[in-house]
């Protein structure tokens, strides 16, 4: 599976509409007294008659007394565990007898098996994470019409991908391959998220368009197959005489091979010769990931994401999944969307919108297009479990699971130990090459490195929302008028009438010079924006959090990372990589500038045209807070440095698509033949003291300064063989590409006490359910009750912010939506007036119900029928 906010896994539905969710404050919980019983001995006086004398003597008595002890501090700093051992396990069966058998403690998967979920809940030394962010599609090569070598290529022509959408049946696949642990799926917002809640009517009028429907898909995909020169004989298209055959990488792992099998017999049934390909995640990756798509070595791949965290704004997954943007690598370059779908993405990734309505009319026409686009189908989101052993503790995310969790390394532990070793499988590991610029995106891959990491802004797991990690506090100056609202103490959230520009904050980079371009130097005329971020590090920052490699954090690690911002999509640089490009353009749309205030303590100031409906999310984004955590995983300016270096010189290259295009080696900072060239560039640096971008880069660096970080990289290196580096919770201790197994160690100098983020626990999921008459007479009126619980217990309305009907008459059209009306704590009422059931037919009829509690932004939902007659 993949990964940032979206990890390749290579991840009864009717939503509300948005709330503003509330999180759930992470505080260290109090002690528990805990109340023990102990036997002592007591002394008593009594009084004694001694010869007809009374006296008073002192007796000995044991007796047996509650006893409160005195709760020992937590001082441990770090994880709570010293130790984690990772390991490969490709199949969710094995891997939960293997936790039964105790040989692993935790599957960091998102499980899909219904028979292995029937399992885990059976066994009474078992738990799991339940999440909603694991999502499956169909991923096609839109290159052609013809690749290189003259072989046609169908899935070039949209209306061909368009038509996919007909021809596959997305609730075959939920309940025959899923067993139910899943809904079907037509667009690239998840149904467990807000933004599908905000949407559901043109959702619901997009899924019906586009349901399953054979024979439509064989008529249009027929009609473009002639107009693009192809004919059918005997039963089979031919181009220029030969078979057209798709080629079909299948994953083998999971689900995916049996709905590649799925959609295979789909295509052959209309005419298609179909290759299968069934292949693992690493024999895939080389061919949809890093190939070029015109040498046609595929045609579709079965996609799998999962979005690690609560999203609560997803209007910038159309940039992601359908545009050269955000993603450097061959296929995702390869991508031409529409020049209209291209300006609505833009605009929705960087929030390009004055109010609501705005944002609502893009999203709406990006669906649509999206759906004309369709280089990728989407199928099916998935309702995932990951099993674990019982005494285990860790906070998992609603959408990513344990593997995709920020938090997890933070709060793993076995119940009431400290120290120790865990051992957590998952089904692949070391799949691409590890660099913080544009390594791997696998799920896998980055599980570990976010352990190895640490954040200015960490996402909450419930909500979505986020917290301050390294970041003290901040300020969010917002233009008057924006929709932006704000949830938690943290950030202060202003409106003003107009934000400038100050003309020395810098707003893009010379690489030719390597240097910044000042708002003063770029424009002539003063520069606005709509939102200040202001950004403060504590005092004792630089002092209390090190690199792994011994190095204090600097300012310079922070300038290294806004250079890296601009610098590889620069023609200028030497490390120039036309894969950055359009990400590049499409920062630079919307950043307006940054300016650092204060090295000591630091103070940040960035200047933006984009922003987030919430505030905290405003600042939790790297732009914004700019702690030195890269796309794909954390860096120093040193290690990064190095590998600038290797760049520069065309011996190695940071992305998939420069390697591809270079041939050359994708840089890897922890195996293979990369750490050769590493270490060479390394032994260079030390001996010239070197300082990347020194025209910038050493005004915030002295020459021991530089000597000391070469030094303690050269003293990691032979120590431990990489050179990956964080100031994470714990470090890259050894890895072992060819077995696919890793081991973290805990960091000891981690600044931060292991309580820190105890305070998630279970999430607080509603039940929903609905009762009501089965026969409603038309022109009646008629009541439903709908029942709200968590742990059988009922839902407090005060965490609850809004629970929605929609009624759907029998042809499946939206006649009526509203507010359910509280009665009580865990029960709400639906009365559905004379009036509305008078525009019902007579047949049957279906009630959706969506409750959304304020603690945990994932709604539930229930679904009642109901019969209508004639009066």
């Amino acid at each position: 599976m993949f990964t940032n906010k979206k990890l390749a896994i290579l991840a009864a539905l009717v939503m509300v509409g948005l709330l503003g969710l509330a999180a759930c404050q992470p505080t260290v919980p109090p002690e528990v007294e805990k109340v023990v019983t102990q036997v002592v001995e007591k002394v008593v006086t009594q009084v004694v008659e001694v010869m007809g004398t009374p006296e008073v003597r002192e007796i000995k008595e044991t007796v047996v007394v509650e006893v409160t002890p005195t709760p020992v501090p937590i001082t441990r700093t770090g994880p709570w565990v010293d130790r984690i051992v990772m390991v490969e396990e490709e199949s969710q069966e094995a891997a939960v007898k293997r936790i039964q058998a105790g040989e692993i403690d935790v599957f960091a998967f998102t499980c899909d098996d219904a028979n292995v979920f029937q399992t885990v809940k059976a066994d009474p030394n078992l738990s799991y994470a339940q999440s909603f962010g694991t999502y499956n599609e169909l991923t096609f090569n839109p290159v052609g019409p013809e690749f290189t070598d003259g072989r046609l290529n169908p899935f070039s022509n949209p209306k061909i991908r368009e038509a996919m959408n007909w021809l596959v049946d997305r609730n075959y696949i939920v309940q025959e391959i899923l067993s139910g642990l899943a809904v079907a799926k037509y667009l690239p917002i998840t149904s467990a998220f807000p933004d599908y809640a905000r949407y559901v009517a043109d959702v619901r009028r997009l899924e019906a368009k586009y349901a399953y429907n054979p024979d439509k898909a064989k008529e249009v995909i027929t009609q473009e197959m002639q107009a693009m020169g192809a004919e059918l004989v005997d039963g089979k298209w031919q181009y220029k005489g030969n078979p057209v055959t798709l080629i079909f990488i299948m994953r083998v792992e999971d689900e995916r091979k049996t709905i590649g099998d799925y959609v295979a017999n789909q295509l052959e049934t209309i005419g298609f010769t179909v290759d299968r390909q069934y292949k693992t995640r690493t024999e895939a990756s080389p061919i949809w990931v890093q190939s070029n798509p015109a040498d046609g070595l595929w045609h579709i791949y079965t996609g799998g994401w999962i979005t690690t965290e609560v999203d609560r704004d997803q209007g910038d997954n159309f940039s992601f999944f359908y545009t050269p943007r955000d993603y450097p690598i061959p296929l995702h370059q390869a991508y031409t969307p529409s020049p209209e779908f291209d300006e609505v993405a833009l605009k929705l990734r960087n929030n390009d919108f004055k109010t609501m309505e705005e944002r609502n009319e893009l999203f709406v026409k990006a669906m649509d297009l999206a759906m004309q686009d369709s280089v990728r189908v989407w199928l099916v989101d998935q309702v995932s479990f990951a099993p674990y052993k019982k005494d285990i503790a860790v906070t998992y995310d609603l959408a990513g699971s344990i593997s995709g969790a920020a938090l997890w390394p933070y709060t793993i532990r076995r119940e009431g130990q400290e120290g120790g070793t865990i051992k957590i499988a998952q089904p692949g590991l070391l799949v691409d090459p590890w660099n913080p610029v544009a390594g791997s995106n696998w799920i896998y891959d980055m599980m570990p490195i976010r352990a190895t990491a640490d954040w200015g802004v960490i996402s909450d797991p419930y909500t979505g929302l986020a917290w301050p990690q390294r970041v003290e506090r901040a300020e969010l100056y917002v233009k008057e008028g924006l929709p932006v609202i704000k949830t938690l103490d943290w950030v202060d959230l202003q409106f003003v009438p107009e934000i400038e520009v100050p003309a020395d904050a810098w707003v893009d980079w010379d690489a030719a010079n390597q240097k910044f371009i000042t708002a003063g130097e770029k424009y002539t005329q003063p520069v606005t924006a709509n939102i200040k971020a202001v950004v403060y590090y504590p005092k004792d920052m630089f002092q209390t959090v090190k690199w792994h490699d011994g190095s204090n954090i600097s300012v310079a690690d922070f300038v290294m990372f806004m250079i890296m911002a601009f610098d590889p999509a620069k023609p200028e640089s030497p490390i120039f990589d036309e894969a950055q490009v359009p990400n590049l353009e499409a920062f630079l749309a919307h950043f307006k500038g940054v300016k650092i205030v204060s090295t000591d303590p630091l103070v940040i100031e960035t200047y933006d045209d984009t922003f987030q409906l919430d505030a905290e999310r405003s600042i939790y984004t790297s732009g914004i807070n700019w702690f030195p955590f890269y796309t794909y995983g954390p860096g120093a300016w040193h290690n990064v440095g190095l590998g600038v270096l290797a760049d520069a010189a065309k011996e190695l290259a940071f992305s998939a698509d420069k390697a591809d295009a270079l041939q050359i080696e994708w840089m890897s900072y922890v195996s293979g033949p990369s750490l050769e060239i590493l270490k060479k560039h390394l032994d260079q640096a030390v001996a010239s003291n070197f300082t990347p971008y020194t025209p910038t880069l050493s005004a915030y660096l002295t020459p021991e300064e530089v000597q000391t970080r070469w030094a303690n990289l050269k003293r990691w290196y032979a120590e431990q063989g990489h050179f990956w580096i964080g100031t994470g919770p714990f470090y890259l201790d050894k890895v072992f590409p060819v077995e696919g197994t890793l081991t973290l160690l805990r960091n000891e100098a981690y600044p931060d006490l292991a309580t820190k983020w105890a305070g998630f626990a279970e999430p607080k999921l509603a039940v929903v359910e609905i009762d009501g008459p089965g026969t409603v007479k038309i022109g009646s009126e008629a009541t439903f009750d709908v029942y709200v619980t968590f742990k059988d217990a009922p839902y407090p309305q005060a965490e609850i912010g809004q629970a929605k009907y929609l009624l759907f008459d029998a042809k499946g059209e939206l006649v009526a939506t509203g507010e359910a009306t509280a009665v009580e704590d865990g029960k709400y009422q639906i009365v559905l007036s004379a009036e509305v059931t008078g525009k019902l037919e007579a047949g049957s009829n279906k009630l959706e119900v969506a409750v959304s509690p304020t603690v945990v932004s994932v709604p539930s939902f229930a679904t009642f029928e109901f019969v209508t007659t004639a009066p």
